[in-house]
């Protein structure tokens, strides 16, 4: 097997003298591990490719048995200096990197995956200030992008539309919001103001790009805050310690 591809760095490590092992994640093949033999000193097959964060190309062989991957040589499509260098935006990069390694199993969807990422590295990169709730956002639009979004329009029991709901909340165990007089036995459930849902909602459907122009009420962002990372860490079981919580 042998094929070329655009692909993320998520991890690298060295192994023996000069080699190394690179984790990448590639739209249409997902997160997969590969050898870079000769990786530390080869400028001519790997120039400037290998740190996590690079955009890059890599061609891609497979041993005669099939038993691993390795690159034959890279080419540097992108990269993000400024990120680097501050260590707020680098920290809120490598849990979002974490928390999408945890979340893409398998191909499907990492076509998606690796857009969301590649644009919101993109948006850390830039000179403008970077709001500190970017993780929280990526945590969430990255839930709805794998199909594990709550359901937020309607009432788990009644059905009624959450417009004409009286103090709606948020039931995690069931991913749905509930009247407050229909959440007795749902098990655990969070008040939400409606504000909260709407914006839930919104972020569904954003792009990175638009983050940085979203402004929350403080009680709305902790209330998104509050019901991602419950939602998350009960149904994917992945706490804040795999990606952050981007809460501030």
């Amino acid at each position: 097997m042998e094929y070329t591809a655009k692909a993320l760095v998520l991890k690298v490590g060295r192994f023996r003298e000069s080699d190394l092992w690179v984790r990448l994640l590639a739209p249409g093949r997902g997160v997969f591990t590969a050898f870079a033999f000769g990786g530390c000193r080869s400028r001519r097959r790997f120039c400037g490719c290998f740190d996590p964060m690079n955009q890059v190309q890599v061609r891609v062989k497979s041993d005669p048995r099939g038993r691993y991957l390795h690159l034959s040589e890279g080419r540097l499509l992108a990269c993000h200096r400024r990120l680097r260098s501050d260590q707020a935006r680098l920290g809120m990069a490598v849990n979002c990197l974490k928390f999408a390694e945890a979340v893409q199993q398998g191909p499907e969807g990492s076509e998606e995956t690796y857009r969301l990422l590649c644009e919101l590295l993109a948006v850390m990169d830039r000179p403008e200030a970077v709001p500190p709730v970017l993780p929280l956002y990526f945590r969430t639009r990255m839930a709805f992008a794998h199909g594990f979004g709550p359901e937020l329009t309607t009432c788990l029991v009644c059905g009624r539309g959450v417009n004409d709901m009286a103090s709606p909340h948020f039931a995690v165990e069931r991913g749905r919001v509930v009247c407050g007089s229909c959440r007795t036995g749902i098990g655990r459930c969070l008040p939400v103001f409606p504000g909260t849902l709407a914006a839930l909602g919104h972020l569904a459907a954003s792009a990175p790009r638009q983050w940085p122009n979203l402004v929350l009420p403080a009680a709305v962002r902790g209330q998104c805050g509050e019901i991602v990372e419950q939602f998350i860490e009960y149904h994917l079981g992945l706490g804040q310690d795999r990606g952050g919580s981007g809460r501030s």
